[in-house]
Protein backbone atom coordinates (compact mmCIF):
# COMPACT_ATOMS: atom_id res chain seq x y z
CA UNK A 1 0.00 0.00 0.00
CA UNK A 2 2.81 2.47 0.67
CA UNK A 3 4.17 1.81 -2.39
CA UNK A 4 1.14 2.65 -4.50
CA UNK A 5 0.92 6.11 -2.46
CA UNK A 6 4.77 6.75 -3.38
CA UNK A 7 4.06 6.13 -7.06
CA UNK A 8 1.20 8.03 -7.11
CA UNK A 9 2.69 11.19 -5.09
CA UNK A 10 5.81 10.63 -7.66
CA UNK A 11 2.96 10.65 -10.53
CA UNK A 12 1.15 13.87 -9.29
CA UNK A 13 4.84 15.65 -8.90
CA UNK A 14 6.31 14.34 -12.47
CA UNK A 15 3.15 15.37 -14.19
CA UNK A 16 2.59 19.38 -12.88
CA UNK A 17 3.56 21.35 -15.51
CA UNK A 18 5.10 24.59 -13.85
CA UNK A 19 3.41 27.61 -14.49
CA UNK A 20 4.51 29.93 -16.94
CA UNK A 21 6.30 33.23 -15.66
CA UNK A 22 3.94 35.72 -16.83
CA UNK A 23 4.20 39.58 -16.32
CA UNK A 24 2.98 40.52 -12.73
CA UNK A 25 -0.79 41.43 -13.31
CA UNK A 26 -0.16 44.98 -12.54
CA UNK A 27 2.24 46.14 -15.15
CA UNK A 28 0.13 42.83 -17.65
CA UNK A 29 -1.60 46.48 -19.70
CA UNK A 30 2.04 48.03 -20.24
CA UNK A 31 3.75 45.00 -20.87
CA UNK A 32 3.07 42.52 -22.85
CA UNK A 33 6.00 39.77 -22.40
CA UNK A 34 5.53 36.24 -20.94
CA UNK A 35 8.51 35.89 -18.91
CA UNK A 36 11.27 38.82 -17.25
CA UNK A 37 13.65 40.06 -19.57
CA UNK A 38 16.62 38.37 -16.82
CA UNK A 39 16.58 37.69 -13.83
CA UNK A 40 18.81 36.80 -10.40
CA UNK A 41 18.95 37.14 -6.55
CA UNK A 42 20.68 38.66 -4.17
CA UNK A 43 21.96 37.01 -0.74
CA UNK A 44 22.42 38.44 2.46
CA UNK A 45 24.75 36.05 4.18
CA UNK A 46 23.62 32.78 3.26
CA UNK A 47 19.93 33.92 2.91
CA UNK A 48 18.59 34.87 -0.17
CA UNK A 49 17.15 38.41 0.61
CA UNK A 50 15.64 38.65 -2.82
CA UNK A 51 14.54 37.54 -6.31
CA UNK A 52 14.52 40.64 -9.01
CA UNK A 53 13.10 40.35 -12.35
CA UNK A 54 13.24 43.09 -15.28
CA UNK A 55 10.42 42.69 -17.31
CA UNK A 56 10.32 44.89 -21.03
CA UNK A 57 8.85 44.23 -24.47
CA UNK A 58 11.95 45.90 -25.97
CA UNK A 59 14.69 43.96 -27.41
CA UNK A 60 17.21 45.18 -25.12
CA UNK A 61 16.69 47.02 -21.97
CA UNK A 62 16.40 50.60 -22.09
CA UNK A 63 14.92 53.86 -20.03
CA UNK A 64 13.57 54.87 -23.44
CA UNK A 65 10.88 52.01 -23.26
CA UNK A 66 8.39 50.46 -20.34
CA UNK A 67 10.12 48.63 -18.03
CA UNK A 68 9.17 46.81 -14.25
CA UNK A 69 11.20 45.60 -11.77
CA UNK A 70 9.97 42.79 -9.40
CA UNK A 71 11.01 42.17 -6.14
CA UNK A 72 10.34 39.26 -4.71
CA UNK A 73 11.47 39.13 -0.62
CA UNK A 74 13.47 36.38 0.79
CA UNK A 75 13.45 38.13 4.05
CA UNK A 76 11.59 40.65 6.05
CA UNK A 77 12.50 44.54 5.94
CA UNK A 78 10.75 47.19 7.76
CA UNK A 79 9.89 50.64 5.78
CA UNK A 80 12.43 52.75 6.96
CA UNK A 81 15.17 49.79 5.75
CA UNK A 82 13.93 49.75 2.81
CA UNK A 83 14.38 53.56 2.40
CA UNK A 84 17.71 53.64 3.90
CA UNK A 85 18.73 50.88 1.36
CA UNK A 86 17.11 52.33 -1.98
CA UNK A 87 19.12 56.26 -0.79
CA UNK A 88 22.17 54.51 -0.26
CA UNK A 89 22.18 52.63 -3.84
CA UNK A 90 20.33 55.33 -5.39
CA UNK A 91 23.21 57.72 -4.29
CA UNK A 92 25.90 54.98 -5.50
CA UNK A 93 24.48 55.38 -8.87
CA UNK A 94 24.18 59.08 -9.01
CA UNK A 95 26.91 60.42 -6.33
CA UNK A 96 25.31 64.01 -7.47
CA UNK A 97 22.30 63.39 -5.21
CA UNK A 98 21.98 66.24 -3.53
CA UNK A 99 20.75 66.25 0.20
CA UNK A 100 18.11 68.17 -0.71
CA UNK A 101 17.03 65.44 -3.22
CA UNK A 102 17.18 62.95 -0.66
CA UNK A 103 15.23 64.76 1.97
CA UNK A 104 12.12 65.25 -0.82
CA UNK A 105 13.07 61.59 -1.66
CA UNK A 106 12.32 60.43 1.97
CA UNK A 107 8.90 61.07 2.66
CA UNK A 108 8.08 59.95 -1.24
CA UNK A 109 9.72 56.32 -0.43
CA UNK A 110 8.10 56.21 2.92
CA UNK A 111 4.97 56.27 0.96
CA UNK A 112 5.03 53.92 -1.28
CA UNK A 113 7.18 50.99 0.42
CA UNK A 114 5.13 49.11 3.17
CA UNK A 115 7.36 46.79 5.52
CA UNK A 116 7.77 43.44 3.40
CA UNK A 117 8.12 40.03 4.44
CA UNK A 118 9.33 36.92 2.90
CA UNK A 119 7.24 35.98 0.32
CA UNK A 120 5.97 39.66 -0.56
CA UNK A 121 6.16 41.17 -3.82
CA UNK A 122 7.44 44.73 -4.46
CA UNK A 123 6.80 46.23 -8.61
CA UNK A 124 8.08 49.28 -9.69
CA UNK A 125 6.51 49.75 -13.02
CA UNK A 126 8.73 53.10 -15.44
CA UNK A 127 6.53 54.72 -18.33
CA UNK A 128 8.89 57.19 -19.57
CA UNK A 129 7.29 60.18 -19.23
CA UNK A 130 4.87 59.14 -16.59
CA UNK A 131 5.69 58.93 -12.99
CA UNK A 132 7.21 55.15 -11.63
CA UNK A 133 4.14 53.64 -10.21
CA UNK A 134 4.36 51.27 -6.98
CA UNK A 135 2.28 48.07 -6.07
CA UNK A 136 2.52 45.63 -2.93
CA UNK A 137 1.20 42.16 -3.66
CA UNK A 138 -0.73 43.27 -6.40
CA UNK A 139 -1.99 46.52 -4.80
CA UNK A 140 -0.97 50.00 -5.48
CA UNK A 141 1.27 51.57 -3.24
CA UNK A 142 1.75 55.24 -4.73
CA UNK A 143 3.93 56.62 -7.37
CA UNK A 144 7.02 59.23 -8.02
CA UNK A 145 7.82 61.61 -10.44
CA UNK A 146 10.86 62.61 -12.10
CA UNK A 147 12.84 61.51 -14.97
CA UNK A 148 16.07 61.64 -12.92
CA UNK A 149 14.43 59.35 -9.86
CA UNK A 150 13.40 56.62 -12.29
CA UNK A 151 17.03 56.79 -13.90
CA UNK A 152 18.63 56.54 -10.13
CA UNK A 153 16.06 54.10 -9.03
CA UNK A 154 16.21 51.54 -11.88
CA UNK A 155 19.84 51.96 -11.63
CA UNK A 156 20.37 50.76 -8.46
CA UNK A 157 19.57 46.93 -10.42
CA UNK A 158 20.78 48.30 -13.87
CA UNK A 159 23.43 50.98 -13.79
CA UNK A 160 27.16 50.12 -14.82
CA UNK A 161 27.88 51.51 -10.95
CA UNK A 162 25.44 49.62 -9.26
CA UNK A 163 26.75 47.49 -5.98
CA UNK A 164 25.50 44.41 -7.36
CA UNK A 165 27.01 43.76 -10.96
CA UNK A 166 26.64 40.46 -11.06
CA UNK A 167 22.62 40.51 -10.78
CA UNK A 168 22.80 43.21 -12.86
CA UNK A 169 24.32 40.86 -15.60
CA UNK A 170 21.48 38.26 -15.03
CA UNK A 171 18.59 40.92 -15.48
CA UNK A 172 20.63 42.58 -18.75
CA UNK A 173 21.80 39.13 -19.93
CA UNK A 174 25.28 40.40 -20.04
CA UNK A 175 27.98 38.08 -20.84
Amino acid sequence: MDRKILLFALALTSSATVPAQAAPPEIASVIKSEKPFGEGHVNFLFIKAYNARLWTDAPGWSMDTPCAMEITYGMGFDTDDLVERTIKEMKNVDPELSDADIAKLTPELDKVYPPVKSGDRLVALYVPGKPVMFSHNGEPTGSIAGEGFARDFFGIWLSPNTSAPSLRKNLLKLK
